[in-house]
């Protein structure tokens, strides 16, 4: 074997991580896997990138990164995607022992994937034909999520619902997903909250500015803007910002060119860009009065709505600045403030946002007091040591 220890006594297994979700630091998904192999040991590790490669400059220091891409953009950015879908879902299959084969001589003891795109696929044929452990990450409900022609909606279910029993550790991102799965294939999964950064700062308080009224009142979203229940509820925020004089703070990859499109072109709507993760914190704990978590209404978005989990409350609640969640009573993110009472101002319905903006504009002892909470939930729930335990823990069973 050639497991290693690492500081707690924990044997690392040789991980090779097959997956379209690419390693780096940046947003979403990405930025939990980055997050989560930062203390992986660089010479236990390789990658392969099965969709989009990632930035050399936010990628994992002294780690091998191989790119080897399943999906053609030219085919899946056509009205024919649905089709391509189906097409490259069932290529990752095939193509597995070709993309084994690029790791030239690593001696891989497990391979960790996400469930996403057509990676996966590959990662589970590989792990199976090299008789090694399979970990699997489901960020979004992925058979219902995909964009793929209605026909071939059952053979992807039955696709996942095999790779999701062979894994030897499956992750889920919520309660609700890994209930959820555990009705549906009969194989529990453990909960893998998105993680900080290890070098996140630690604050004690909520940011000084939130104690005064002075300021034009600041409302920021970070993240990608990928539906159109996000887009609507973005909409819907920036008028309800009108009422206060307020500003929308964008900060993620949309460049504004993109957000004009979609109507989020409000004179007082500012597009920020993509930051860096402590770029972004200091940002959002100086100029923003609280932080936005939008969950869609629309009905075709419900089951991932209901499973999946925003990422970006690790670093939201690292900064001390109150949280407003929107969305369905049945999400995640709704679930997870009543679970933890005060962390969020949470809405409902469209017809109470306004209210609720207006009163975090006018309350500065409210937006203090969630402010704080959501530190403290927040070091409960995202801590970069407490995540990474659930990791170790899974992958060290073969130890």
């Amino acid at each position: 074997m050639a497991c290693i220890n690492c500081k707690g006594g924990t044997l690392w297994p040789q991980l090779l991580y097959v997956g379209d979700v690419p390693v780096e630091a940046s947003y979403h998904g990405s930025a939990l896997l980055h997050r989560l192999l930062s203390d992986y040991p660089r010479d236990h590790l390789t990658i392969i990138e099965t969709a989009t490669r990632s930035s050399a400059l936010r990628r994992l220091p002294n780690v091998k990164y191989i790119g080897y891409p399943i999906g053609k953009p030219r085919l899946l950015n056509t009205r024919f995607h649905p089709y391509a879908m189906a097409w490259f879902s069932q290529a990752g299959t095939r193509l597995a022992p070709k993309i084994a084969q690029s790791v030239n001589g690593f001696d891989f003891e497990g391979v960790l994937t996400v469930a996403h795109g057509f990676g996966w696929l590959a990662a589970a044929r590989i792990a199976s034909r090299g008789n090694v452990p399979l970990h699997l990450i489901v960020h979004d409900d992925w058979p219902r999520a995909a964009d793929i022609a209605p026909r071939f909606r059952n053979w992807l279910d039955a696709q996942f619902a095999r790779v999701y029993r062979q894994a030897q550790s499956r992750f889920g991102v919520s309660p609700a997903m890994c209930r959820g799965y555990l009705e549906r294939y009969g194989k529990p999964a453990e909960i893998i909250y998105p993680t900080r950064a290890p070098d996140c700062p630690e604050f004690e308080t909520p940011p000084e500015h939130l104690s005064h009224n002075g300021k034009p009142f600041s409302i920021a979203f970070a993240g990608t803007i990928n539906s159109n229940g996000y887009i609507h509820a973005l909409r819907v925020l920036q008028h309800a910002l009108k009422a206060v004089g307020g500003r929308l703070l964008l900060f993620g990859p949309m460049p504004p060119d993109v957000a004009g499109q979609v109507g989020l072109d409000h004179p007082n709507t500012q597009v920020c860009g993509l930051l860096s993760a402590t770029d972004l914190l200091t940002r959002l704990r100086t100029e923003a009065d609280a932080l936005f978590v939008p969950m869609s209404f629309d009905a075709s978005d419900r089951d991932n709505m209901e499973m999946a989990f925003p990422s970006k409350l690790a670093d939201y609640t690292a900064t001390g600045v109150p949280l407003l969640i929107y969305g369905p009573r049945y999400c995640s993110a709704v679930a997870w403030a009543r679970e933890n009472e005060g962390v969020a101002e949470v809405v409902e319905s469209e017809s109470d946002l306004t209210n609720a903006v207006e009163r975090l504009a006018n309350d500065s002892l409210t937006r203090v007091a969630l402010g704080q909470r959501a530190l403290e939930v927040g070091r409960q729930y995202f801590r970069h040591e407490r995540v990474q335990e659930v990791f170790r823990r899974a992958l060290s069973v073969q130890s």
